[in-house]
C-alpha cells in the first residue's frame, strides 16, 4: 500500500513538473517604441527604438531587466542633403535611466558624433532584481573639443506596460 501510494505521488509530481515547465519557461515580451530628441531647432540629436518588457506568466511584478534596441543619431549625417545642419562640434548622447518607484536601478548611455550608432542591450538585468516600472530617455548634446555648456532635450518617460 505504501509503495503504491509512493509510486502514485511520484507519477503525479513528474506529470506536474512536465506540464508546468512549458508554461513557466515561456514568458511573454511586450514591445514598446521609444523616441527622444535634443530639442533644438535642427534636431541635431535624436534616438529611437524599442523596449522589450518581459512579462512573466504568473507574476505581475515589474520586469527585472528590459531589452533596449535602437539607434542614436547626431547631425549632420552622411545622408543629409545640403547644409541642413552644419557641424557644430557637438556629439549627441542618449541616456536611459530605469526606475523602480523613486529609486534609480540602472543607467546606460550611447553616443554618436556626425553619424548613427546602433545599440542593443539589457537595461537592469541582475542589478534590477526587484524590477523596473519606468524608463526615462533623454538626448543631450556635448561639445567634442571645447568646454561645456552642454544642453539636453526634454526627458521622455515610458511606463512599463
Amino acid at each position: 500500500m505504501i509503495r503504491a501510494r509512493s509510486a502514485t505521488l511520484l507519477a503525479a509530481a513528474a506529470t506536474a513538473a512536465v506540464v508546468g515547465v512549458p508554461a513557466a519557461a515561456h514568458a511573454a515580451v511586450v514591445s514598446q517604441a521609444f523616441a527622444a530628441d535634443s530639442g533644438d531647432s535642427c534636431r541635431y540629436g535624436s534616438s529611437s527604438g524599442t523596449f522589450s518588457w518581459p512579462q512573466g506568466p504568473v507574476s505581475p511584478l515589474p520586469a527585472p531587466g528590459v531589452g533596449v534596441s535602437g539607434k542614436v543619431a547626431d547631425r549632420p549625417l552622411p545622408i543629409d542633403a545640403g547644409p541642413v545642419c552644419r557641424d557644430d562640434g557637438y556629439s549627441s548622447t542618449v541616456t536611459f535611466v530605469a526606475y523602480l518607484g523613486t529609486s534609480e536601478v540602472a543607467r546606460q548611455s550611447r553616443t554618436a558624433d556626425n553619424g548613427t550608432v546602433s545599440f542593443s542591450f539589457v537595461l537592469g538585468g541582475a542589478s534590477a532584481d526587484k524590477g523596473i516600472d519606468r524608463i526615462t530617455v533623454q538626448v543631450c548634446r556635448n561639445p567634442v573639443v571645447t568646454l561645456p555648456p552642454s544642453y539636453c532635450g526634454r526627458a521622455v518617460t515610458y511606463v512599463a506596460p
